[in-house]
Formats: C-alpha cells, structure tokens, sequence
C-alpha cells in the first residue's frame, strides 16, 4: 500500500500539468487576438491623408456628356425653277399623270446632303384653279412643287414679279398646296394673312436659328389687291423691310435675305442692287442670295464701312431650269456653304457657287429636260442639247466653264 506521502506528491505533479496547459492555453489565446487586431487595421485606410487620392474604380464612373466643340448647318441654294409650256407638257405621261423628277436628279445627291436646300419657285404653282401656261403669265402645275420636294428642296422662294401671273386665286392656291400638301416645307414671300406678312419665318437646325426673309422688287405691272396689300412681300417697302431685319436680327443667329432683284440677262449688278446690299447690310444681315436676271452674276464679301461687318452677297444664282436659249441663261449656279457657330460666334465657311447646266434635248414628241452640275456635263451631252443648232460650241463644256471663271472670282469657285 503506497504512503501517504507519495499520493500527495502524485497530485502536486498533475497540478503542475494543468496549470502548465492553462498557460500554454491563455498565450495562444493572446496572440490570435494580436494577429486579429493588425489585420482588422491593414483592411481600414484609416491614416490617408487629405493630399492623396482614393483610388476609384473606373468601370462605375458615368462620363457626364460634354458639348462639341461648335455646330454647323450646311445650305444649298438654287435659281429660277422657271416653268415654261414645254417643260410641264415634258412630265405628263400617257395615263394623264405629271412626273418632273428629271429637272432634279442630277443635283439631289447635293440637296439631300444638305440641312437647308433652296430653291426660287419664279412661277405660281396654280395647278388646277387655272388653265396651266407658260411665257408670259405662268402658271404651273403642282406636280412640279413634288418633284422638288422629293429631291430634297425643303424652302421655297416665292416673292417674284411673277407672283401675281394668276392674281391672288392662283397665290392663295400654292399656300394652301404647301399647307396641306407640304406642310414641312418653307415658304417665303407670299402671304394667306396680314398676320402671316408680319411673322418672320425661322428654322433652328443644329443648336443655330436662321431668319429667311424674301423680297420682290415688283409683279410685272400686276397690281396687289386693294383689300390684301400684305399678299407679296415687296423690296421698295424699305420700314417694314427694316422693321423685319430688326426683329430677325434680335431673334436669330444668322440673317438671309433673298430678294428678287437686279436686270435681267446682265452678268453684273446693276445700282439698285450695289444700293440694297448696303441697306441690307447696314441691318446686319448676314448673307445675300439673289435671283430674278436669268444669269449668274458676282459673289463677293462687301465690308460695311461704318460698322466693319462683311456680309455675303451672291447677285444673282441665274436659271436652275428654263427652256430659254441663250449660252448665258443656260449657265445657272448652286450657292453652297456652311454655317459654323463655335462659342456663340457666328462665321460663314467654305461659300462656292457651283456651275449648273440646264440641258434640253428632243424626243421628236417635245423635249427632256434636267440640270448637270458642270462637272458632270459632256462634250457628248452638249453634242445633243438641243441649244446646239444654234450656239454651236457656245454650249460646250469649254464655252461654259469660260463663262464661269470670267463671272465668278476664284476665291468663290466650286471647281
């Protein structure tokens, strides 16, 4: 049997072993928590200070839209669609229907690139409220209007001093074809209302907003109606052409004004002209686009002395379409530029007039008619114009370009 004394000793020992485990226990413990804690501080950028960035990732950033740096609207511009018997008598086929797209589709490659296309209606679009004629009082069908409208002319010019060749029946008949046929379209310079003749008619196109004003220098003779003076916009009402540049000018960021003016068949412009530029200009319009003489004459920048703006002055565009004869009338011209607005300025880039040739050739039942630019237009093709019996190789491609370059400054030339 053991003593006592070793039982005591037995206990001491395991004791010994317990409170060395507790120990061992207790200093693990301790170090967990320590490695716990400094891990828990290198997950927390608790000591960044205010000079350093936080890296952000980019995939969640949204870019806010930033604005470009300018805006721009290209315009095309033509002369006369100048309706003669033998050019509506071309479209009308054999089940009675009138198709014209032909006088267009040389050209509406151009058109249709451009944000604004104009185009000068010379002639009333009567259509049927009168017997259709041509030279000397006009009046033409509307199936001319489609045509120019599906070729991508979008403005019509219509103050001309054949505005009244049908009265005011044949006026208030093309409004009322553009309202309710063409109501995307614009017209200028005939009037429905007197409200009508005191609204200015404006396009925004782009973030820029343009004023189209037309004028007539007159209606061949033709008086206005007593009782509706406000039908056709008129060139020698100067106040209320003042009145309109005036309000124009305060609303709009850039100014046209196409007056019907000038001599016809002269290839210069004449005083009256030289005088209503600088009464143009002296509103602050920005740029001049004339028809009305049948022939193309200068462009050029006139520099206003008194308060140093240049405005744009094309004379005359001549004859988009005609069945005149002439080599001169023959030789229309297609104004192009664009328009540039960068920081709230206005500037005016690249202004050319391309050359146009109305071409005509017999079908032995009448004529076909279109328009080339020049560029386009053969020895071949002048070889068949119908103009060529008469004007021999004032017709060519040579002549015209001659008459052109000899019109034209080479710093508004096309090509």
């Amino acid at each position: 049997m053991a003593s006592s004394k070793s039982k005591a000793a037995r206990r001491s020992g395991i004791l010994g072993v317990l409170l060395m485990i507790l120990f061992f226990a207790i200093i693990v413990l301790l170090i967990v928590l320590i490695i716990g804690v400094s891990s828990s501080k290198k997950r927390t950028p608790q000591n960044i200070g205010s000079d350093h960035e936080i890296p952000v990732d980019a995939q969640n950033v949204t870019e806010l839209p930033s604005e470009p740096p300018f805006y721009e609207v290209s315009i095309v511009a033509v002369g006369d669609n100048l309706i003669h018997d033998t050019l509506y008598k071309s479209g009308k086929k054999d089940d009675g229907t009138r198709d014209y797209s032909s006088f267009y589709e040389n050209v509406k490659a151009d058109v249709q690139a451009a944000d604004i296309a104009v185009i000068n209606q010379e002639t009333i679009l009567g259509g049927d409220v009168r017997e259709l004629s041509g030279y000397p009082m006009f009046n033409s069908p509307q199936e001319i209007g489609d045509a120019a409208v599906d070729a991508g002319f979008d403005v019509f010019t219509c103050a001309t001093n054949h505005a009244m060749d049908v009265y005011e029946k044949g006026i208030f008949a093309e409004l009322e074809y553009f309202n309710t046929k063409h109501p995307e379209v614009t017209y200028l310079g005939l009037n429905a209302s007197e409200e009508e003749y005191n609204t200015i008619k404006y396009l925004d196109v782009n973030n820029i907003r343009f004023a189209l004003l037309n004028y007539t220098y007159g209606t061949n003779g033709i008086p206005l109606p007593s009782d509706k003076p406000w039908i056709v916009n008129m060139l020698d009402r100067k106040e209320k052409i003042k009145s309109d540049v005036t309000t124009a000018r305060a609303n709009a960021d850039v100014v046209i004004v196409f007056p019907h003016w000038g001599t016809e068949y002269r290839m210069t412009p004449d005083e009256e002209q030289k005088q209503y530029v600088k009464f143009f200009s002296d509103l602050g319009v920005d740029i001049i686009i004339g028809a009305h003489p049948h022939v193309i004459e200068p462009a050029e920048w006139y520099a206003n002395k008194s308060t140093g703006k240049e405005t744009l002055v094309y004379y005359s565009m001549g004859n988009f379409i005609s069945h005149q004869h002439d080599p001169s009338s023959l030789l229309g011209g297609m104004v192009k530029l664009t328009v540039r607005k960068e920081n709230g300025k206005i500037s005016i880039i690249e202004p050319k007039l391309v050359p146009l040739v109305t071409y005509y050739t017999s079908t032995g039942n009448g004529y076909r008619f279109t328009t080339y630019k020049l560029s386009d237009y053969t020895e071949e093709l002048a070889s068949r114009h119908s103009s060529h019996t008469k004007y021999g190789n004032n017709v060519s491609p040579s002549a015209m370009r001659s008459l052109y370059e000899k019109t034209i400054s080479e710093s508004f030339r096309a090509d």
